[in-house]
């Protein structure tokens, strides 16, 4: 009976970790294939626990069964197998240790449940790192230029900015106030500062010799409609030397929720100019 408990208990834990490696591997592999790669695995770590040729052997045979014989299809589960294995296991060892209780079944759905809460938190936090380097790649350093002055500003390129300036077409992005506000002119401080976003101003409200480079800008968010006014920039290049096209810049004056830091929200497109400089980085 012990040794049926043994097998039971490796073959949750397996199960739990082929299935956490094929969601993070995004495998089509089937739960029969899956249940079936789990007794392989814990067969022969139970029949020779001590053997560490057993234990290769048995990982070799899981992992295969599971996501193929092609050294493709399961070099890389078998990776975040290890992983999952390794933390989950030392869950495991913790409570087998002090806790065994008499009735098979129990232990066995005991250890089930562990495993699965523990891969549970160990996906959630990966899901979390990996979101948090994909984001990570939107962000850049840059300069701009504009109101015949210069600054250097974090941006970040948010694919869901799709804003733009609708007679030209071209792209707008949202600047933090307090970025560019030691190269704004002292003519338009006052005008932007007493702006109201809900009415639909005239751009009479700005001094004349800024007029042609500005634009009055519908915003439409969750709140609701308001009105914006945009400035067109005279350069702008982030990263290693990419030049954003001619577009529009919106000043906000809240900006603490701008990810990764950054002072600039970049539309959408600007991700064709970084993606345009990488594509021709290493060409002779």
């Amino acid at each position: 009976m012990y040794g049926e408990i043994i097998i039971g208990i490796n073959m949750v834990f397996n199960y739990a970790i082929l299935s956490f490696a094929s969601r993070m591997a995004k495998s089509q592999t089937t739960w029969k294939r899956l249940l079936l790669a789990s007794f392989i695995g814990a067969f022969p770590v139970t029949l020779f626990p001590n053997s560490a040729f057993a234990i290769v052997i048995a990982f070799l045979g899981m992992v295969v069964c599971a996501f193929g014989v092609s050294f493709t299809a399961w070099k890389g589960p078998s990776l975040i197998v290890l992983i999952g294995a390794l933390f989950a296991g030392g869950v495991l060892t913790v409570f087998t240790d002090r806790f065994m209780f008499s009735d098979a079944r129990v232990t066995v759905f005991v250890c089930a449940l562990l495993a699965y809460i523990s891969l549970y938190l160990l996906k959630t936090k990966w899901l979390d790192v990996r979101m948090a380097r994909q984001m990570s790649t939107f962000s850049y350093t840059s300069v701009l230029s504009i109101w015949e002055g210069t600054t250097t500003i974090q941006v970040f390129i948010d694919t869901g900015n799709r804003c733009i300036e609708p007679l030209t077409g071209e792209a707008v992005h949202f600047v933090s106030f307090k970025a560019v506000e030691s190269i704004i002119p002292k003519e338009l401080v006052k005008p932007l500062h007493t702006w109201n976003t809900k009415d639909m101003h005239q751009l009479s409200k700005i001094p004349k010799q800024y007029q042609k480079n500005a634009r009055l800008i519908r915003l439409q968010t969750v709140q609701g409609a308001s009105w914006a006014v945009g400035f067109k920039f005279d350069h702008w290049v982030i990263g290693e030397g990419s030049e954003l096209p001619t577009g529009y810049i919106v000043l906000t004056k809240e900006d603490n929720r701008y990810p990764e830091g950054a002072a600039a929200i970049l539309h959408a497109s600007a991700l064709e100019s970084i993606t345009e400089e990488r594509g021709t980085e290493h060409v002779a």
